[in-house]
């Protein structure tokens, strides 16, 4: 019985692990690397920085496929999820050295989005919550540090190649371990943990529903709490499509040198790393609710301080501190959807609210893209970003969790 505790735990971790090379993959170079291809394309191509910056409004296809991807999910599990999404992914990055047109760019870029959220979010939900349900805040903060990971290490690795060989083979390494990452979840993803092999009858071909609990999709779109919570995070995931792809040329357009904004980069995204598992502790803590409050609202206060004064000393504190609060977001994102909704319908709650975050994936790099075109600077855009995120924590204020008011009646 012990080695199969141990073994279990084990598998858990393994598990986990897989989710955060997925997540370091996809996120890394969807969002942090991305930047630094942007003046390779440019001189390429010749396309303009709006219609480089329009691929990633393409993410908006991510939040119209997530419902689907997420009720695939609910009925099969998240291995084949994130198998089948991890290699759509790596095809659309190996096969960018043969772009030739600016549609090819936009068409490959559809296929990248079209995968995005069974490579991350979606299984990390569903796979932490199954194998860790008493740590849960802890273990998600561990796994969506594979975003930040992936922010430290991708471009690096992106930076390297560009320096030593070409854009397109920057793609194709990407891709190749991508692929990779698409074998590690195929040999050993699973979902035997000891609460659902308690039964004799458990196995693979179980529904995939089977001994958790959580609202029905029904329940949940029947009450204030879903609409808040969408709408909250729809506003927050601004940071993704608006702040963190374009930080990186805002500060070297802005003066500060290239060395400078390598290393700000790196900081960014480790600090991001310890934000995850702070936060993660304190959502188990004090709900994920009030600790995505505070998140967006350090966000807010530093990417203030970002778009008004883009170089000098003071970027070596401000701009890891923001990576602090805003690589908490990613985790909280999940954790608070899980906490008022639960987990037996996480993935087509999740799909759903995700549809909403297509706005922001849309909207995002259109504004930032025009804010520098039309006004020579990202800074408006960013600015205008924080005012979405005051509004996203007044909105959390509104949030009633059903879950919770499930539990109190049970108890009466």
């Amino acid at each position: 019985m012990v080695l199969r505790a141990r073994r279990r735990e084990y598998d858990g971790w393994l598990i986990v692990g897989i989710v955060f090379l997925s997540s370091a993959l996809s996120i890394g170079t969807s969002n942090y690397a991305f930047g630094l291809y942007v003046e390779p394309l440019e001189e390429t191509f010749g396309w303009t920085r709006t219609e480089i910056l329009a691929s990633l409004s393409f993410w908006a296809i991510g939040s119209l496929t997530a419902p689907l991807l997420g009720r695939f999910m609910d009925n099969y599990g998240a291995r084949l999820l994130l198998a089948g999404t991890m290699a759509l992914f790596a095809v659309s990055l190996v096969l960018r050295p043969m772009m030739t047109e600016l549609w090819h760019f936009y068409a490959l870029s559809f296929l990248q989005f079209f995968a995005f959220s069974g490579m991350n979010m979606l299984p990390a939900g569903r796979l932490v919550a199954l194998w860790f349900p008493k740590s849960k805040g802890r273990a998600m903060g561990f796994t969506t540090m594979g975003n930040n990971f992936g922010g430290l290490t991708v471009p690096i690795l992106t930076g390297y190649l560009l320096a030593v060989a070409t854009w397109g083979s920057a793609f194709v390494v990407t891709g190749i371990l991508s692929f990779a990452v698409a074998l590690l979840a195929t040999l050993f993803v699973h979902e035997r943990t000891t609460q659902r092999a308690a039964s004799s009858q458990e196995s693979e071909s179980s529904p995939a529903t089977t001994g958790l609990v959580g609202l029905t999709v029904k329940e949940a779109l029947r009450s204030d709490a879903f609409y808040y919570v969408t709408a909250a995070t729809a506003l927050g995931s601004f940071t993704y499509s608006a702040l963190l792809p374009q930080i990186s040329t805002h500060l070297l357009d802005q003066g500060t040198e290239d060395a400078s904004v390598v290393t700000l980069l790196s900081l960014l995204a480790a600090f991001g790393m310890a934000g995850k598992g702070t936060f993660g502790y304190l959502a188990e803590r004090f709900t994920a609710r009030i600790a995505m409050m505070l998140s967006l609202g350090g966000q807010a206060l530093l990417i203030s301080v970002i778009a008004a004064y883009p170089v000098g000393i003071h970027l070596w504190v401000v701009v890891p501190l923001f990576g602090f609060f805003f690589g908490a977001f990613g985790v909280l994102m999940t954790l608070l959807l899980q906490e008022n909704f639960g987990l037996k319908y996480f993935g087509s709650i999740a799909g759903l609210s995700g549809l909403v975050v297509m706005i922001p994936a849309f909207a995002g790099p259109l504004m930032a893209g025009a804010s520098f075109d039309y006004l020579g600077s990202y800074g408006p855009a960013f600015l205008a970003v924080v005012a979405l995120f005051v509004t996203a924590i007044l909105l959390l204020t509104r949030v009633k969790s059903p879950m919770q008011r499930l539990a109190e009646l049970s108890q009466e």
